[in-house]
């Protein structure tokens, strides 16, 4: 019997998680949190589970931030994170900070889930056809550092829109600042929420602050 912790952002996506693995018997649901909050209060009672079925939505770098704490803090848990991602930068990165194995989300039935548990705890991680065991080696002997560059290929010019998106400057003032038309601030602005991620401004502030930290480890 192989005990896990169940984690969703939502009610629904716990309840549907639990609906896959009624049909498993070799899973037990130890435990289940709504957000990173409830997880982290769960691993601190110490919860005996071997393993964590993360789908949290958040922007990636928070996901980034929550599964280097969890193998930081409590070494013992795998982490097999539920994703609708495919890029290949995204689970890299996700590897090289500790995780496990993917699942996607769009062809999950509960025999993939199964698997997928029971490879992790077997062997020690997840693969499939885009996620080799290849790719995890590499992954785990980088150290865990975001591109200079940006996330997914931001440009010198988006860099430069997106600290000045960390002030209060208006979408005008900046294109001011950057002798830019205010319409191709915009579009900078669009391009960057789109390679980060996020749909806010307050969430593109929050990348950026997490990557300048990172960049100066």
């Amino acid at each position: 019997m192989i005990n896990i912790i169940l984690c969703d952002a939502s009610l629904e996506g716990l309840q549907h998680s639990k609906e896959l693995l009624r049909s498993c018997p070799s899973i037990r649901i130890a435990a289940t949190a709504i957000g990173d909050n409830q997880l982290l209060q769960l691993l601190q009672k110490g919860v005996d589970a071997e393993m964590i079925v993360l789908d949290i939505n958040l922007p990636f770098t928070n996901t980034l931030t929550l599964i280097k704490c969890i193998k930081k803090t409590y070494p013992a848990y795998k982490i097999l994170i539920h994703t609708l991602s495919d890029n290949l930068e995204w689970i890299t990165l996700a590897i090289t900070f500790g995780a496990d194995g993917f699942l996607y989300k769009r062809d999950v039935v509960p025999s993939f889930m199964e698997e997928a548990i029971t490879q992790i705890s077997e062997v020690g991680y997840h693969a499939n056809l885009i996620v080799t065991k290849g790719m995890f080696d590499k992954a785990k002997k980088q150290k865990a550092k975001l591109p200079k560059t940006g996330l997914f290929g931001i440009s010198k010019k988006e860099e430069e829109v997106l600290k000045l998106l960390q002030t209060d400057k208006s979408s005008k003032e900046i294109a001011q600042m950057l002798s830019l038309e205010t319409r191709t601030v915009e579009w900078h602005i669009g391009n960057i929420y789109g390679k980060l991620g996020v749909t806010t401004r307050a969430g593109a502030i929050e990348v950026g602050s997490f990557k300048k930290h990172h960049d100066a480890e």
